[in-house]
């Protein structure tokens, strides 16, 4: 039996359909670029940086901010981020310590130097929330955090010691007990959506965004100045209030 064409016309209206839901799903929305746009980094004269022997210093005075990069960045990584010129037109004065990693998760990690709140993005993410459940920032910021909701997911990523470390540090396995300022932004395209949203629930994060935006430089640009701005009044308002 031959097909009609009224068979024809609407199998292709099906694909059609099915071809639209797929772009609306948060992948199909990755792969067609309906991520938001991307931020821009400010056209002002770079605060200055120092390099450290456990990474570098971003400006000159003020309190003290830790900053963890993501999987695989670095110094060099920030730098070309564009965070030096960021921190300059924040308006705060505000010390970056830039911690220089790897691949692998933060974790146990030993600060280098005293500091009063965190900043992070992906793993850096994962490692500042971390930390705010052992310890009491003043403020928290984390960018697209990299979480994990089961050992299945952890482990795919090869960035654990064992199942026991990623237990023993998986921020949302602890987030009750985070009793910091948190702010929490991450897109509605990043794979890490559902799980940084559920953190942010549980954290009761002050801040944050979960607009649309993948988990990229783009994304990252855009929502660093609300989350260094969260930093620095919170900081601000604590010596204020000193």
């Amino acid at each position: 039996m031959g097909i009609s064409r009224r068979t024809l016309v609407l199998g292709g209206a099906g694909l059609a359909g099915a071809g639209v839901a797929g772009a609306l799903t948060p992948r199909g929305r990755r792969f067609l670029g309906w991520t938001g746009p991307d931020g821009v980094v400010p056209d002002v004269p770079p605060a200055p940086v120092s390099p450290t022997p456990w990474g570098a210093w971003m400006g000159t005075a003020g309190p003290v901010v830790l900053v963890l990069h993501g999987r695989g960045g670095s110094v060099r990584w920030w730098e070309d981020f564009g965070l030096p010129r960021f921190l300059a037109a924040s308006g705060f004065e505000l010390r970056f310590a830039v911690v220089q990693g790897g691949e692998d998760y933060w974790v146990d990690l030993v600060p280098p130097v005293p500091f009063e709140a965190c900043l992070g993005i992906s793993m850096g993410g994962f490692g500042v929330l971390d930390i705010a459940t052992r310890q009491r920032p003043r403020a928290v910021a984390a960018i697209s955090p990299a979480l994990f909701g089961s050992w299945e997911d952890a482990a795919h990523i090869n960035g654990f010691a064992s199942r026991e470390v990623w237990e023993a540090h998986e921020p949302l396995r602890h987030a009750a007990s985070i009793d910091s300022p948190v702010g929490i932004w991450c897109g509605r395209e990043d794979p890490f959506h559902d799980t940084a949203a559920e953190l942010a629930r549980t954290a009761r994060a002050q801040v944050g965004s979960f607009d649309h935006g993948a988990h990229d430089t783009g994304y990252w640009r855009r929502v660093l100045p609300e989350a260094v701005r969260f930093i620095g009044e919170h900081l601000a308002g604590h010596r204020a209030g000193a």
